[in-house]
């Protein structure tokens, strides 16, 4: 059987044929050769996109602003079917003619996280930068966190606070939710809630490549919490620094890939309990581990009480659920679980 490689096709601007790849799915030939031995580059910027036709080009214009610094910018389509594919060859062609575009064997869909991986993968600058293809920059957002990591060789990654675009309704939600930090480097699995709610905006993050490379973040994913998992294990590798400018524009509105999971609570338990199950699979402690599994507890129990609720019962229609002996003991173990903690 053929061995599945994870590893891009990459389309480059001069037109030059795709890389092959080696019988152990590392990539090879002159194309991919020339980007590696390529030096210099201070930033990536990787943009993985699904269907984001309609965004993706002002997400591009605003890292091709001004620096003084030089980045580049790593887009990854992840199988769309509205026509982003053309519109970005067409970017290329017209605007932005260093712009890499890489795809997925045969174009297919395979999530978000591999999709962010692989464009890591083919990333050649010291630092990187994560952007959602609905997303923006302000102008000067890349610069100041270059400064801040520069200075500071102990914090691996760098986050800021986001300004609301698309749904003004939902500003002050996001803007809070995405400013619950710690003003100084901080380690992120000292906070309490940091395995109940993801502080952190992915598109205003920075971080050293060299950690990122180093830790497994790629999965193949039902939900949308594949950022949370990444900065979890990340977290292992050094502090983090949050600063409190709103540096990047947080798109708001119903296409998003986080709308469904904000619907309903069963959708966000779901997404939740595949992070946690993810993390303690690959944490790199057993110490870790058990205050993720402690978690993991606590989120089955929230599940069951989801599900010892009957709509129809409430109003008077269908026979009672009763909890058995095996029931009660979860429910109560959970209970005690919730009450553990594990700090590194």
């Amino acid at each position: 059987m053929a061995r599945r490689s994870l590893f891009p096709r990459l389309v480059e601007q001069s037109g030059e044929a795709p890389f092959t790849l080696r019988s152990n799915g590392f990539p090879v030939g002159a194309t991919f050769i020339k980007r590696v031995l390529m030096s210099g580059v201070d930033v990536s910027v990787v943009i993985p996109y699904f269907n984001a036709k309609d965004f993706v080009g002002e997400a591009i214009r605003s890292v091709q602003c001004s620096h003084d610094l030089s980045v580049e910018v790593v887009v990854v389509d992840d199988g769309s079917t509205d026509g982003s594919w053309e519109e970005l060859v067409r970017l290329r062609e017209a605007e932005f003619p260093s712009l890499v575009i890489l795809s997925h064997p045969g174009r297919i869909n395979l999530g978000v996280s591999s999709s962010r991986y692989l464009g890591l993968c083919a990333s050649k600058g010291r630092y990187l930068a994560f952007l959602d293809a609905d997303d923006v920059f302000t102008p000067d957002k890349i610069d100041v966190q270059v400064k801040l990591l520069n200075d500071r060789p102990g914090v691996v990654l760098c986050h800021t606070g986001v300004y609301v675009m698309g749904d003004a309704s939902r500003s002050a939600f996001f803007e809070s939710c995405f400013s619950r930090n710690p003003a100084r480097p901080y380690k992120f699995r000292s906070l309490d809630d940091y395995l109940i709610r993801n502080n952190i905006c992915n598109s205003s993050v920075l971080v050293r490549s060299s950690s990122l490379k180093e830790i497994p973040f790629a999965y193949v994913q039902l939900a949308q919490y594949e950022d949370w998992l990444c900065w979890s294990l990340l977290a292992a590798k050094g502090l983090f620094l949050y600063l409190d400018k709103p540096l990047v524009g947080y798109r708001v509105h119903g296409s998003a890939s986080t709308a469904s999971i904000e619907k309903g609570k069963l959708p966000h338990l779901y997404a939740l309990l595949e992070y946690k199950i993810v993390l303690l699979t690959r944490s790199e402690s057993a110490l870790h581990s058990c205050r993720v599994l402690c978690s993991l507890f606590e989120t089955i129990r929230l599940l069951m009480v989801e599900y010892l609720w009957d709509p129809i019962g409430a109003a008077g229609k269908s026979p009672k659920i009763r909890k058995n002996l095996l029931v009660w003991i979860l429910l109560g173990g959970a209970k005690v679980f919730r009450q553990f903690r594990v700090r590194r």
